[in-house]
């Protein structure tokens, strides 16, 4: 397993190193705890985790007339 810290964890997402921070802190983001200040990331699980969080576009409907 590939595990990356937080500045790169945060350019895998594309989201700030704060977003970051506050995910980590409210346990909505798998991670890893080395002791009590460095926190890794394992490269498969936060794609997982991507995949697990995509919004699907709404499928417009279309309107059927019969005459």
């Amino acid at each position: 397993m590939t595990m990356v810290n937080y500045r790169e964890a945060s350019e895998l997402l594309g989201v700030a190193k704060g977003t970051l921070y506050a995910w980590v802190s409210e346990r909505r983001i798998p991670h890893i705890r080395l002791g009590r200040r460095a926190v890794r990331f394992g490269t498969d699980e936060l794609i997982a985790w991507l995949e697990a969080h995509r919004v699907q576009p709404e499928v417009e409907q279309q309107a059927v007339v019969q005459d």
